[in-house]
């Protein structure tokens, strides 16, 4: 049984930017990509492709499906089906004073499928009507379970040549991080120390990724948004992973909320179970 791959689309340019991501992400992972229109108007496969400005020539494994219904709740619905989600931040209305889309945010918030967000005016990589990335950042704390999360992350990127750069920030020069070990002041630390503590790192906290040949571990002081858009636009990163706890409640999420309204670039967003 091959996975799924939803991509919702409301016919706006907005909605559209996700096109192309979301079926190289099918094809990479050789799953069926479910293009999903919500609407009142019934139309046939033929028309609804049209609207949609997307030819079936380009499509591999592929479902079109539109529904009547609220928007985030028929996203919802179809996403318990899906393995992945790739949708853009904004839809009609495309209000950018705003991170996110009203439907998007819900979809965000409420499922536990790991999600991809394109923002209209997005740089992408795309050769051949196809989109890879090139340099991927994963920020990573050492807390419980988010080295385990990043596996849909982990699952693309394997199946291209990206290199990833792991990021962990500390809040003061040092701290204590799980398995009581400790971070390096890496202003200070000798290269050989480092080294032996990158390995120690990604053994620990990332141990699917520590055999793998483009993955550079990097350290950090200061506050983790300012740290990561400072590390992703030095390093030119074009694809973010990010585990986060699921809630956007007031004072939650200030880390991802500033990634949203500052980071232009494709950002998955992975839940903690």
């Amino acid at each position: 049984m091959k996975g799924k791959v939803l991509l919702p689309l409301d016919a706006s340019e907005a909605s559209l930017k996700a096109f192309i991501p979301a079926k190289s992400i099918a094809d990479l992972l050789d799953m069926t990509l479910c293009i999903l229109h919500i609407s009142e108007e019934e139309l046939s496969q033929e028309e609804l492709l049209e609207k949609l400005k997307i030819s079936v020539e380009e499509l591999k494994y592929f479902v079109v499906k539109y529904k009547a219904g609220e928007p985030a709740q028929v996203i919802l619905e179809e996403a318990q089906g899906c393995d992945y989600i790739v949708m853009g931040t904004h839809g009609k209305t495309c209000d950018e004073s705003l991170r996110l889309g009203s439907t998007t945010k819900t979809v965000v918030e409420e499922t536990s499928k790991p999600v991809m967000l394109i923002k209209p005016g997005a740089p992408l990589h795309i050769e051949d009507r196809k989109w890879f990335p090139h340099k991927a950042l994963i920020p990573l704390n050492g807390t419980p379970g988010s080295s385990e999360a990043l596996a849909p992350a982990m699952e693309i990127l394997s199946r291209t040549r990206a290199e990833i750069n792991i990021l962990h920030i500390c809040g003061a020069k040092e701290e204590k991080i799980e398995g009581d070990y400790s971070a390096p002041y890496y202003e200070d630390y000798p290269q050989l120390e480092w080294s032996s503590w990158a390995k120690e790192f990604l053994k620990r906290f990332c141990p699917d990724m520590k055999n793998y040949v483009k993955v550079n571990v990097s350290l950090s002081h200061g506050d983790p948004g300012e740290e990561i858009l400072n590390f992703s636009r030095k390093n030119s990163n074009d694809f973010i992973a990010v585990v986060w706890h699921g809630t956007m409640a007031h004072l939650r999420a200030q880390t991802l909320k500033r990634l949203l309204y500052e980071c232009s670039c494709p950002l998955m967003l992975i839940k903690l179970a």
